[in-house]
């Protein structure tokens, strides 16, 4: 519905308003810009001052250091007996002494003299003493009155023999018997000069090597070069700080203009560099740059003006024309404002004519686009988006073809639901003229009442998602239908992985926070005509209909659809401020292509989604036949492993574990299972089943108390007293809060000592709870239980982790072993996990040693200790014990 058009004053008013809105906002961001670029430049130059300074600093502080250090190994070069001018002359005439006079380039004119500052040598060039190499009386009343000997600089003076300025330096000598002398020398101006322009990228920049008290040393100034004043006027005035420093308000050391300082202090004699730059120097660029910006500016504000002129003029005439279009057709509008129903009138082209407000209302993402003359098409073509968001361009071009073949009966009724919610009922009748006239009704409340029956009896309260009633329904619907179609449809049974553990921790209510948003993306992420329901608890399925005849192909496409579901509910979840991150199994199977009952179907894909559950979750397994012989196997696993206990079925075997040295220091004790009818059944045929069904706890207590039991036995004999026993400690049994009880009970009943007990743990177990598994490791430490991490390097331990547990020993895994020497990568990680040990301070003892071959790298870069088929293989306990009895008698391997 078209709207009155404000008066044309309040038009020029709104034009002119933008316009001088749009100037000052240009003018305050130059403004604003200028000022930036403008600090901008200034803290460059302070930046590049500061490297000079910094630079100049370095240089001169390991000049002035060595040259130091020169001067003081005079003093251990003439020590010894005797004070006397003949004495020093004697010493200071060796070779040694002379050569260390010439060790640094930039001294010049090194001289000796007594504790009363008379001459008595020079080294290089002769004997005799120069006066003009003599260093100023005052340098050497201050040298010799040092309590403690340091570097001491003086003024800069003229050498008259050499004729160049040269800067003095004494430094006071201790004899022995108390006596003192002083060695002094000159270090020309023109070998400092290069270490204080070091760096020095600046145009007229200022550099000065100068004292506290405004003495200049050194002055340097771009181009003239050196500037031979003897005081620099003004202090420094960083000059009282104790660190470096810089001043914005300052002015330049040598030129005195307005401008930066930066200053370092050396660590000798109070001296300070400085490097300084005149504010002009400093922002002659920006000046620059604000010239060219402020004419473009003023070139800009000039266009907006005329622009707003051009707009007055036409918003003038424009104005005119519109009132008149106004006052025709408010009382139009007014009438179709009342209407209850949403009106839209079309020609006979199908384009619009009118419509009323109730339209835009039903329609809200159409009224910036409802114009008279825009086409019905285009009316759809906009609003497709909003009714099938996240469909594919063909599927939406489809939904407009098929609306706009509706309208070609235009005595026909349909009905429309909304985003909003809403549904609308719409009405279209044909005009005289050909045109249609379409009346939207909204119908929600009766649609409402309707549909809460439905969703009573066939949805889930929680998701909204269809229930296990119409699921079943479906899925038989769709098997009739692919067996018809002689298609395949497939099936997902989805199980949220340790949803369990959310449950417990977080509380319930995030628990259906979870189950809320799984649904969400669920029901957004699969194909249109997919079934998602709830079975229930964390438990969902995807019915996949209508997929390809032939198997392979059915089988890759139900695939693709689960790792694609799998995907997306891997992303990080948002739970109330909480990020959660969480993964499902997901067991598929297909059906349709016999006829089969909605029960087998769901039995079907919950074995394949139990084998994903096997795999440790986030994963997709396909039902495959055998998936329910192996069901039927473990079922009768299960059942045998439970009377494994109660008929004395377990064994312990004991694998050694020897030195360098071929000495046996430990064994591990390996768990077997002597069946009646299975025979010896190794670890790996039924451990994980163990663990599954919680049986591995009282297997693991048992493993730990004969372990206990043999150590308590050992101690009577001489042979096995000193052995160390090893033994594995699974997940479980780690997490029941009385483990540590547990331990110390059975050593205690046993009376085994505990040091020799070692229980391994594998990285993953204890790093997934770090703060419990280091309580429980430190209560067991203390009465002197050892702790190893086993199958070291297959996990991803953090070594800040690492530091913190009161470990004994790592364990190097087997698959590392296996291929030394051949495969580099395996030599690499083998060399890290010994190299980390030895700076951590562990044992190491490496598994599966089975060639020579392993064992010579092994022992070659530092592991002690060797467990494997190369020294002898796992066997029971009584003939470990036999073996060990007769070992003395035997060769080492």
């Amino acid at each position: 519905m078209n709207l009155p058009y404000p008066p044309r004053h309040r038009l020029y008013q709104a034009i002119w308003g933008l316009v001088c809105v749009l100037v000052a906002t240009l003018l305050i961001s130059v403004a604003a810009l200028l000022w930036n670029q403008r600090a901008t430049a200034l803290a460059e130059s302070r930046s590049q001052l500061a490297q000079l300074t910094s630079g100049a600093e370095v240089g001169l502080n390991r000049a002035l250091l060595a040259i130091d250090v020169l001067l003081a190994t005079f003093e251990e070069l003439l020590a010894g007996h005797g004070e006397s001018d003949a004495a020093l002359r004697e010493r200071a005439s060796g070779p040694a002494v002379s050569a260390v006079a010439r060790q640094n380039l930039m001294l010049r004119n090194v001289v000796l003299l007594d504790g009363q500052g008379r001459p008595v040598t020079a080294f290089g060039g002769g004997a005799t003493v120069a006066q003009a190499d003599l260093p100023p009386p005052v340098l050497v009343r201050k040298a010799l009155s040092q309590a403690l000997p340091t570097l001491v600089i003086g003024q800069p003076m003229m050498n008259l023999r050499s004729v160049e300025r040269v800067i003095p330096v004494a430094r006071q000598l201790r004899l022995n018997g108390g006596g003192r002398a002083l060695i002094a020398a000159q270090i020309p101006l023109d070998t400092l000069v290069p270490l204080l322009m070091q760096g020095m990228a600046l145009d007229e920049v200022e550099l000065t090597l100068e004292g506290a008290d405004g003495a200049l040393l050194i002055g340097l100034t771009a181009p003239q070069g050196l500037d031979e004043r003897e005081r620099v006027a003004g202090a420094l005035p960083v000059a009282s700080a104790a660190a470096p420093g810089e001043a914005d308000a300052a002015h330049t050391r040598l030129r005195d203009l307005p401008g930066l300082v930066s200053a370092r202090r050396l660590m000798y004699a109070d001296l300070w560099t400085t490097a300084s730059l005149s504010r002009d120097a400093a922002l002659a660029d920006w000046r620059r740059q604000a010239w060219l910006i402020g004419g473009g500016t003023l070139l800009l504000v000039a266009t907006m003006v005329l622009a707003g002129s051009l707009a007055a003029v036409y918003g003038r005439r424009m104005h005119r024309a519109r009132t008149d279009v106004a006052r025709s057709k408010a009382l139009l509008d007014q009438a179709l404002g009342a209407m209850v129903s949403g009106f839209l009138l079309l020609d006979g082209q199908r384009r619009l004519v009118q419509w009323n407000q109730r339209f835009e209302e039903f329609f809200p993402w159409l009224s910036p686009l409802m114009r008279t003359g825009a086409t019905f098409r285009h009316v759809l073509e906009s609003t497709v988006h909003y009714h099938l968001p996240g469909a594919d361009a063909e599927a939406k071009r489809e939904w407009v073809e098929d609306r706009l073949r509706q309208q070609r009966d235009p005595r026909s009724t349909l009905e429309q639901r909304l985003p909003s919610g809403r549904v609308v009922q719409i009405t279209e009748r044909p005009t005289p003229d050909g045109g249609v006239v379409i009346l939207y009704h909204d119908v929600t409340e009766l649609r409402q009442a309707t549909a809460d029956v439905e969703q009573l009896a066939f949805y889930d309260p929680l998701t909204g998602l269809p229930n296990r009633r119409l699921l079943l329904q479906g899925i038989e619907q769709t098997c009739a239908d692919a067996a018809r179609g002689g298609v395949h449809a497939a099936l997902l049974f989805i199980d949220l992985d340790h949803f369990k553990t959310l449950n417990d921790t977080m509380g319930h209510e995030m628990g259906d926070l979870l189950l809320g948003q799984v649904a969400k993306r669920l029901h957004g992420g699969v194909r249109v005509g997919d079934i998602v329901a709830r079975l229930g608890g964390d438990e969902f399925v995807v019915v996949l209909p209508q997929l390809d005849r032939d198997t392979a192909t059915a089988e890759q496409q139900a695939r693709a659809v689960a790792d694609q579901v799998l995907a997306l509910l891997a992303r990080p979840y948002a739970l109330d401020g909480h990020m959660h991150h969480n993964s499902a199994s997901i067991g598929v199977t297909l059906f349709g292509r016999q006829l089969q009952t909605a029960t087998d179907v769901l039995k079907q894909a919950d074995i394949a989604m139990y084998e994903a559950k096997v795999q440790r979750g986030n994963t997709v397994r396909l039902f495959d036949p055998s998936m329910q012989a192996a069901v039927s196997a473990r079922a009768r696993l299960v059942a045998d492993l439970k009377e494994a206990l109660p008929q004395d079925q377990l064994r312990l075997y004991l694998q050694p574990q020897f030195n360098a040295e071929g000495q046996v220091v430990g064994a591990e004790a390996l768990l077997r299972w002597q069946h009646p009818g299975r025979g010896l059944v190794a670890p790996g045929q039924f451990i994980a089943v163990a663990e599954e069904s919680e049986l591995i706890v009282p297997i693991g207590r048992w493993v730990l108390a004969t372990a206990c039991e043999m150590l308590g036995r050992w101690q009577e004999q001489p042979h096995l007293r000193d052995v160390c026993l090893s033994v594995n400690v699974s997940a479980r049994q780690f997490r029941q809060p009385d483990f540590a009880a547990q331990v110390a009970q059975c050593l205690d009943d046993a009376g085994a000592r505990p040091h020799l007990l070692e229980l391994e743990l594998t990285e993953s177990l204890v790093l997934e709870n770090v703060v419990e598994s280091i309580a429980k490791m430190h209560q067991l430490r203390t009465r002197g239980v050892r702790f190893a991490v086993d199958d070291f390097g297959t996990g991803y331990s953090s070594l800040a982790y690492l530091t913190r547990l009161p470990l004994h020993r790592l364990k190097i895994d087997r698959s590392f072993v296996l291929h030394l020497g051949e495969r580099s990568s395996d030599d690499v990680v083998v060399q890290t996990i010994l190299g980390m040990a030895r700076n951590l301070e562990l044992d190491v003892i490496a598994e599966g040693v089975e060639t020579q071959q392993q064992r010579d790298f092994l022992g070659a870069h530092g592991c002690s200790t060797y467990q494997g088929y190369l020294f002898a293989r796992p066997m029971p306990v009584e003939q470990f014990e036999e073996w060990m009895r007769a070992r003395p008698a035997a060769a080492a391997p």
